[in-house]
């Protein structure tokens, strides 16, 4: 049976994927033969832009098997050409300036705009994709004849080094490590050359001072850039994740304030999600941020929220459906408070699919035992959330750990009920639909629903229970004055 605008979308998909990369080459190709002696033959014109073609194609492959989105992988390679791009036209600058100074060791200056491209590529899109990137510009910048064979490789290891300082980098310490690791690397390396061509150690001694002070303003490339970046393309780093975790950000400031229990439930939630995630390879800082935000919008309406409750419940003198509706719009209103303080897309969609198009239970059986001729099947629309499902991993995780936490709060039962309790939880959203849109596989949801036994467990093991101490007050004398010891008289 044809579907014409499915098949219409993936063509214009796949012609926005490959104009992409057919642009990009084209750019990257451009931006070599900047280097060389004009006018180039076409032949030499056609192999460059045929060699950029291919390497473009292998970074795309690459990407797909990642599983994103296609909109996400066009992203992608946006960003690999424009890092790419960036680097070969930076490192040819270099070289142009330096052309037919003297000066020893200043060519170990060309070695900055790889490791920034490197350093940015890996904080975004992971170290696996930084190193064929490097791979691909170090080898055409000395196909080009901008680098020599030394320079390619010394070129290849820094870049490579470089995409793992600062993988993971989530605070200021870490870019101090990431420095600090490149300058040795970048030391080694010149020590190696050096002695491979019998350079005097005097020489040897500049190129490491070069190539220093190249790592120093690569990182300071590195962390201007992943502003600029992100903003861009709407990417967020772990760093930047780590920013918005911060009890300081606005709306985790007037959650505490207005809305204690949810947001003590929210980062029991966070414990919950971070943990499973980090057993499953999804991203936990991220898992975590999206804890933090996801129920943001019951600060607009905290009373009518269990957790937030210390008197009566308005929802006594309320309609079910009045107060399914109430409860459904915290979701809407998150999402409005979150684009006002413009938190990254990410975030915003978690806390839009993090119940998916679940039903509002307890509400909706109400309405079935209050109302005179109950049909559940024209009742039911008004008691789910909107939706979507979950379409990630993480929001997947996000949406399991928000239902266990909720449900094992009234768990008065054993471990092993507890356990039986999540179990059942995670099975009946798997048998909804609402983990159908995200790829998270049975395997995956095992070690998730292991992982939230473990640490709900752990929350409620038993205390001891304390003993009454003894009254700490000092004894009396017969005058009833206690700064004197009591001696007890002869008799």
């Amino acid at each position: 049976m044809a579907t014409p605008k499915p098949i219409q979308h993936l063509q214009s998909t796949t012609w926005g994927r490959w104009i992409v990369r057919i642009f990009g080459s084209l750019m990257v190709a451009g931006a070599i033969t900047l280097h060389m002696q004009w006018p180039i033959s076409p032949l030499v014109a056609l192999g460059l832009t045929c060699l950029s073609l291919a390497a473009g194609a292998m970074m795309a492959v690459h990407l797909r098997q990642s599983g994103l989105p296609a909109d996400e992988v066009r992203r992608d390679e946006l960003i690999v050409f424009a890092t790419s791009l960036v680097a070969i036209l930076g490192t040819q600058i270099i070289v142009t300036l330096l052309k037919g100074d003297s000066s020893p060791g200043l060519v170990y200056l060309s070695l900055g705009p790889i490791v920034a491209q490197a350093m940015l590529t890996s904080a975004l899109l992971g170290p696996n994709i930084a190193v064929i990137g490097v791979t691909v510009v170090s080898l055409l910048l000395g196909m080009s004849g901008a680098l020599a064979p030394d320079m390619v490789m010394a070129s290849w290891i820094s870049g490579v080094v470089g995409s793992h300082a600062v993988n993971p980098i989530k605070q200021r310490s870490d870019l101090l490590r990431a420095i600090g690791v490149q300058t040795i690397a970048h030391i080694i390396l010149v020590a190696a050359v050096s002695i491979s061509v019998s350079k005097p150690f005097l020489e040897m001694g500049w190129g490491i001072m070069w190539a220093s002070v190249a790592a120093l303003v690569a990182t300071s490339v590195f962390w201007l850039g992943l502003a600029v970046l992100e903003r861009l393309f709407g990417l967020v780093s772990d760093w930047s994740l780590l920013e918005l975790c911060s009890p300081e950000h606005p709306l985790l400031r007037d959650l505490t304030l207005r809305a204690p229990g949810t947001y003590a439930h929210s980062v029991a939630v966070a414990n919950l999600a971070e943990n499973a995630a980090r057993l499953v390879g999804a991203n936990p800082v991220l898992v975590r941020t999206m804890a933090y935000f996801h129920d943001i919008g019951k600060t607009l309406r905290p009373s009518y929220f269990v957790e937030n409750q210390t008197g009566d419940n308005p929802h006594d003198n309320m309609t079910p459906a009045l107060s399914a509706q109430v409860i459904r719009a915290h979701v809407g209103d998150g999402v409005e408070l979150a684009n006002k303080k413009r938190l990254p897309k990410i975030i915003v969609d978690a806390i839009q699919q993090h119940h998916g198009t679940t039903l509002i239970t307890y509400f909706y059986h109400r309405a079935l035992t209050t109302a005179t001729n109950p049909d559940s099947a024209s009742m039911e629309p008004f008691f789910r959330y909107d939706g979507p499902r979950p379409q990630t991993r993480e929001i997947a995780i996000l949406h399991l750990a928000d239902q266990v936490e909720a449900a094992t709060r009234t768990c008065h039962g054993g471990p092993e009920e507890c356990a039986q309790l999540i179990r059942d939880l995670i099975e009946k959203s798997r048998a909804e639909g609402q983990l159908a849109e995200c790829d998270l596989t049975f395997r995956e949801l095992s070690l998730i629903t292991d992982a939230f036994i473990n640490t709900v467990n752990a929350l409620r093991h038993e205390r001891v229970e304390y003993p009454e101490l003894p009254d700490p007050s000092p004894p009396v004398n017969q005058d009833g004055d206690p700064d004197e010891p009591y001696v007890q008289s002869s008799p």
